[in-house]
């Protein structure tokens, strides 16, 4: 039985957390109402002043058990944080319950393209997409400005406070989901469920995606945004640490790690070398763009399949 919840994030009165709580209701339907005293914290916005607030009421409250969620984002508190009770983990933590509750929402929410664009609408060599400024976003940008490749593709930057560092005309709007949506904060809106304007994820031939967290081997974490160019017929890669090629393998996605040997040697997958490569692809031409995306639709036709197998695996968790 859950005796009391932790939960110092959003409200209950956003989609995305009411799609939060369904989820965990099923994933956890085993052992949520059993006779075990439980008590259940949530990941978001955990502080470390709030973990106090956590364990001056668990040395007082008889719990039994820890339930541990990370679904929204990542797992910040770990198990051994609790010394002396039993911790289940669910969501983003690897083992019994683990859940991507990113790719389900994406799943729920996305109005889905049903194949690849025409190639003739690609004239962009990439589009790169950045709302909250993170430290390795704002080091991929600063790298992408130091070779002058921004006015070579779509790119933004959000920012702190103020307006953003840069933005992308007619980009998409805000939607409902979540919380500090609008445009008033990081000066770009949130749309957690689509790709944004359509016409210009048309015209973008790479998608490169720099996702909430570097290390997503270390946090066991992905957001909407490595999802959206494999719903969205897109080839991409991942500013992260091996550019998530050990994720997306493990959930039977293909990378395009090698798909570029025929204008560089450099390996995207290194962090360091990717602005390299994107300039590689910047220096071609149109036609280069528009041929590639062809000579590549099996792969990126694989991929989107792919997503509906491995959402299907993870629907199955909860049913």
């Amino acid at each position: 039985m859950i005796i009391k919840t932790f939960d110092n994030g959003w409200g209950p009165e956003y989609p995305a957390k009411q799609f939060e709580q369904l989820l965990v209701s099923g994933l956890l339907k085993d052992i949520v109402n059993d006779e075990v005293k439980t008590v259940m914290i949530n990941s978001v916005w955990y502080t470390n002043d709030y973990h106090q607030k956590v364990l001056t009421y668990l040395n007082n409250s008889g719990a039994q058990r820890i339930i541990l969620v990370a679904m929204i984002d990542a797992s910040i508190p770990q198990p051994e944080w609790y010394n002396g009770i039993e911790v289940v983990t669910a969501g983003y933590y690897p083992g019994k319950y683990e859940l991507d509750y990113w790719a389900l929402l994406a799943d729920k929410y996305f109005s889905k393209p049903l194949d690849l664009f025409p190639a003739e609408t690609i004239d962009v060599a990439y589009m790169c997409l950045n709302r909250k400024p993170h430290w390795h976003r704002q080091r991929f940008y600063q790298h992408l400005n130091a070779l002058d490749l921004l006015d070579h593709g779509l790119v933004s930057m959000g920012a702190e406070s103020g307006p953003a560092v840069r933005t992308i005309v007619d980009d998409g709007q805000h939607d409902d989901l979540a919380p500090n949506a609008d445009s008033l904060h990081y000066g770009i809106p949130n749309d957690l469920v689509t790709l944004g304007n359509l016409q210009n994820w048309q015209r973008c031939f790479v998608n490169v995606v720099t996702e909430t967290v570097f290390d997503i081997n270390q946090s066991y974490f992905v957001s909407e945004k490595i999802y959206k160019p494999i719903i969205g017929f897109k080839p991409f890669f991942v500013f992260a640490v091996d550019g998530a090629t050990q994720w997306l393998t493990q959930k039977g996605f293909e990378t395009y790690v090698t798909d570029f040997k025929d204008i560089t040697d450099l390996n995207p997958a290194v962090p360091e070398q990717l602005p390299q490569v994107i300039q590689a692809i910047c220096q071609q031409s149109k036609t280069y763009w528009q041929k590639k995306y062809v000579d590549l639709k099996e792969k990126i036709r694989y991929n989107r399949n792919q997503f509906d197998v491995y959402v299907q695996q993870q629907w199955n968790k909860i049913n």
